[in-house]
């Protein structure tokens, strides 16, 4: 009897046929072999099956299912539902991973102990640059009170967890967030290996850009419930606040940015595992406040020392204070000028 996959890839497909076989042949290239790959035609209506198919026969590591459309939470689901393997890793059709992915991912599961790891990715495409998500437990946790702190398509988790917790089917378009949010409540361990291992497509078509009010209200509600779970007791009494403000389209008042940054500190004094990652949100939550001009410079001073920006945001940070400089409305016109 042949035993079991290390590592089964769920790679749920729908119309994916433009960008598929570069994604099929970087599974197929991993540096590590020990793996199954059940590959889900959602109903698509290209050609996604035939190359499926065909790919299926040059590997026969990949397993293919075809039906109607019934979405991706329940296509996830199905998959995790028929995964042989101990740990499960995600795949978008339209993404690519670096033949060390598995590999590194599950030598910094082992070392941590972990349930759920993650790792930083490239966007290409539409969209340039590098998502460094969080990597210790403890600040992922913390992330997750403002969004996902996952890109999707990179995490690997054990399997039986997935099993007993699949992708809550209400929460459409957000349903990664809502099952970190959820594995986080029960007690799941959280890493991520802080390098690039998955090249992440960004085009037009995909769900994130043309769903985003669903996508937005969907989070929202995620958000509310694990803050409310979350948060230290002493914050409790300004969860619901919080949350109104921490919405990532929310335009922020200076009022307001001034009651956040207020709120950081406290929470990095009362969850020192959030300090981490509160140096980069407090810069984003700076660059969603109107009314910026010098007058803010003493207060960036004085959070730069408190919650320290990393690396990776301080050309945000700068771009920031030349806005404090120079204003929003002459900000504004120069943002206008370098697009046309």
């Amino acid at each position: 009897m042949t035993p079991p996959p290390k590592v089964s890839f769920v790679l749920p497909c729908y119309n994916s046929a433009a960008y598929l076989q570069a994604t099929l042949d970087s599974i197929s290239q991993q540096s590590f072999k020990d793996f199954e790959c059940i590959a889900v035609d959602d109903g698509s209506n290209d050609h996604t099956l035939a190359i499926l198919q065909q790919h299926a026969k040059q590997d026969p590591r990949f397993a293919i299912i075809t039906r109607e459309n019934r979405g991706l939470i329940a296509t996830l689901n199905e998959a995790i539902a028929l995964a042989k393997g101990e740990w499960i890793a995600r795949m978008d059709a339209d993404d690519i991973c670096h033949p060390q992915r598995i590999e590194k991912q599950l030598q910094r599961l082992q070392a941590t102990g972990s349930d759920v790891c993650g790792s930083w990715i490239r966007f290409f495409g539409d969209k340039s640059g590098e998502w460094m998500t969080p990597s210790t437990d403890g600040a992922i946790k913390a992330m997750l009170l403002f969004n996902s702190a996952f890109a999707h398509p990179s995490v690997i988790a054990r399997t039986t967890l997935l099993k007993m917790y699949p992708y809550p089917p209400h929460a459409v378009h957000a349903e990664d967030y809502a099952l970190w949010c959820l594995l986080a409540e029960v007690g799941a361990h959280f890493t991520a290996v802080p390098e690039v291992l998955l090249d992440y497509r960004c085009h037009t078509g995909q769900i994130t850009q043309s769903k985003k009010d669903q996508l937005r209200s969907t989070a929202q509600g995620i958000r509310s419930k694990y803050a409310a779970r979350t948060l230290p007791a002493t914050l409790q009494k300004n969860a619901a606040h919080f949350v109104e403000l921490a919405e990532p389209a929310r335009v922020l008042s200076r009022t307001e940015f001034d009651w956040m940054c207020n709120f950081y500190l406290t929470l990095a004094a009362a969850w020192p595992a959030s300090r981490d990652i509160l140096g980069e949100v407090w810069v984003d939550t700076l660059q969603r406040t109107s009314g910026s001009n010098l007058l803010l410079l003493a207060k960036i001073h004085s959070l730069s020392k408190a919650l320290p920006v990393p690396a990776s945001e301080r050309p945000k940070l700068k771009r920031q204070l030349i806005r404090c400089f120079v204003g929003d409305t002459l900000w504004q016109w120069l943002k206008r000028v370098k697009k046309s």
